[in-house]
């Protein structure tokens, strides 16, 4: 695999990271995970603005511009002959003193590298559990990518333990909150309702996507605190992400959802729509 290292192609185990680096000592970074269509990034402009907004929210004095990220990642795809694939960006705050002083940091550190995608996700549908974890409302890390990803590992192993596919937090006011890594959305008759985006969530590209599609296709939108007992109670739920797209549940904490294993109308209908908006652009 060659990857993009702050500033050089390079085989990835070539690369070195210093054990200086403030991303390997307290988890100070950030990274957006992409997903190209024949050789080009869906929602590029989208996701390298939501990094510039993290950078911004936590004091970097500068990180690369658009264009040499963009330029990055054609790169990677490029020298990885990829067309179809899953790209990762990430940059932490870089190499400081050995202590918790981000103002002794240099320049970010820079990486991408991209790979194939997997194979499909379970197409006939996950089953998601609702762990213990809960996203903290007080801190306004939950609204950034941030590389500090350990309540969402330890979430998803705990779903992997009740062979769940996805984790769903709850916040810390008892309501729906998101997936450890994807945004949560239902369906109840014939309304569209996710979690808003005071209920914990990191505010996704593809949920915005999903969203404007619903709302240019005449259905009902509804963002909103969410119970546990509406979740549990709709006609069809699904997951999204960049990567998997949107996924449909069909099991949540064991029961079923929807009359039949396969997508709802609404999830089958918004997946059209969304793969075409990703052959359009």
């Amino acid at each position: 695999m060659i990857i993009y290292f702050n500033g050089q192609l390079v085989p990835a185990g070539d690369s070195i990271v210093s054990p200086l680096d403030h991303g390997f000592l307290y988890g100070h970074g950030l990274f957006e995970t992409m997903r190209a269509y024949k050789g080009r990034v869906f929602c590029l402009a989208e996701h390298l603005k939501r990094l510039e907004e993290a950078a911004d929210f936590l004091g970097w004095p500068k990180i690369p511009g658009r264009v040499e990220l963009s330029m990055a990642i054609a790169s990677v795809l490029s020298e990885n002959h990829l067309s179809d694939a899953s790209i990762r960006l990430t940059l932490s705050r870089g190499i400081g003193a050995a202590r918790p002083d981000p103002g002794s940091c240099g320049q970010p550190t820079v990486a991408v590298y991209a790979s194939q995608l997997p194979p499909p996700l379970s197409p006939a549908g996950w089953h998601i559990a609702i762990v213990k974890l809960r996203r903290n409302l007080s801190s306004p890390l939950v609204r950034i990518k941030s590389a500090n990803y350990l309540d969402n590992l330890l979430a998803k192993a705990e779903a992997r333990s009740r062979n769940a596919q996805e984790a769903i937090m709850l916040n810390t006011d008892g309501f729906v909150a998101e997936g450890a890594m994807s945004n949560i959305f239902y369906v109840t008759e014939g309304r569209l309702i996710t979690p808003d985006d005071d209920s914990g969530i990191l505010p996704g590209v593809t949920r915005r996507m999903v969203i404007e599609l619903a709302q240019a296709a005449g259905i009902p939108v509804e963002m909103r605190q969410v119970s546990l007992a509406e979740l549990i109670r709709a006609d069809e739920i699904f997951l999204t992400s960049s990567i998997m797209e949107i996924m449909p549940v069909t099991a949540c904490e064991g029961k079923t959802i929807g009359a039949t294993p396969a997508a709802g109308v609404i999830t089958a209908k918004l997946q059209t729509l969304y793969r075409e908006l990703a052959a359009r652009e």
